[in-house]
């Protein structure tokens, strides 16, 4: 089924996609330029290349070889945010006890609120370099999801109660097969496609009943979504720095009808090699993603936030310190990001903070 949009939805969108657009077509003339007055030898140079844990860095590979990649990646989240301002769960949510069922409490917009999750992934990868400019790979996911809530329940007889619920999801994600080529000299551009062979129709106990989990709780956006991105790298001397941008674009809504915000990922880097091991870089990621066309009709919107269409979406910044070590072909990875800036189609979970651990292999 495909996405269906009022005149004023295609428009916006429209917008955003020439905005999009404009803005990769700038990041490509920029290290174009760029590239233009890079020091090409130092370019190539091993330490330019090495892998960064808190992301993938494309860049090209030999003929005939072979890369394997495992990441682990934990997002933290605590607290609630609706724009830049921190909400309780006082404010946004509560509960009635009348007939012996839990209704909404009159001037609150959900049941629950959530108050802490856990996201955590497991990713495997391999890439092979089918010449000297044209690699492809594919990537599996596995998700493991943990939020606790709470509901502020009022009895008959006035007394409050707070009742504290705990919900998992867990499986596999959706997949992701693709290419990069080398454009030129440290100038690559990719294309990945997502399959939507992560689960949309997870259920999780709440109040009692086995229910529709809410939308981060899912294990894939159940649709086929493309993924282009541009990626530059350069280096002098011990040091390189490079950028990436990637958009990622749902092609229709899926079998629940609804589809995730379309993402734009913005990624900046300075790495210096303190030896012929140990690299360290620092990075700027930062993230706009949109609140969900559509909406899942097994999802009671005023049950929580967190299974709101309008609840989801945003824009965030993250500084990341990320440290690598190579022994030959094997490459050791850890990196640790907090955000910095935080505006969130609210109320939304706050994240606190990032961590990541790679193991990467590749064939000399």
């Amino acid at each position: 089924m495909g996405r269906v949009f009022s005149g004023k939805k295609i428009n916006k969108q429209t917008k955003r996609l020439s905005s999009i657009g404009a803005a990769l077509f700038a990041v490509s003339q920029i290290v174009v330029a760029a590239d233009d007055h890079a020091n090409h030898g130092h370019g190539e140079h091993e330490h330019t290349s090495a892998a960064q844990a808190s992301q993938h860095v494309h860049h090209s590979h030999g003929v005939g070889a072979w890369m394997f990649e495992y990441r682990f990646m934990r997002m933290d989240m605590d607290g609630l945010l609706d724009g830049t301002d921190n909400v309780s769960t006082e404010e946004i949510s509560g509960a009635t006890m009348v007939g012996g069922e839990a209704q909404k409490t009159p001037g609150k917009d959900y049941l629950m609120a959530p108050t802490a999750m856990t996201m955590d992934m497991h990713m495997l990868m391999a890439m092979y370099g089918v010449n000297d400019k044209l690699s492809v790979m594919g990537m599996l996911n596995y998700l493991d999801n943990d939020m606790d809530m709470v509901m502020h329940m009022t009895m008959p007889n006035g007394a409050r109660v707070d009742r504290f619920s705990d919900m998992q999801t867990s499986g596999i994600g959706d997949t992701q097969i693709g290419a990069m080529y080398q454009v030129r000299s440290g100038l690559v551009a990719s294309m990945m496609l997502s399959i939507p062979t992560g689960s949309i129709d997870e259920k999780v106990e709440m109040m009692g009943r086995n229910v529709r989990a809410a939308y981060p709780m899912q294990l894939g956006s159940g649709t086929y979504d493309l993924i282009p991105a541009i990626t530059y790298n350069a280096g002098m001397g011990d040091w390189s720095y490079g950028g990436q941008a990637e958009y990622t674009y749902r092609i229709s809504e899926n079998d629940n009808d609804y589809a995730l915000g379309d993402r734009l990922a913005l990624g900046a880097w300075l790495k210096r090699s303190l030896n012929s091991t140990v690299n360290v870089a620092g990075r700027l990621n930062i993230v706009d993603w949109g609140k969900i066309d559509g909406a899942d009709p097994d999802i009671n919107v005023m049950m929580t936030p967190t299974g709101d269409p309008d609840a989801q979406g945003g824009t965030r910044a993250d500084l990341v310190l990320d440290v690598s070590a190579n022994f030959g072909g094997h490459t050791l990875g850890l990196a640790y990001g907090v955000p910095v800036y935080q505006d969130l189609n609210g109320p939304q979970m706050e994240l606190q903070s990032i961590i990541t651990f790679s193991y990467q292999y590749m064939t000399l």
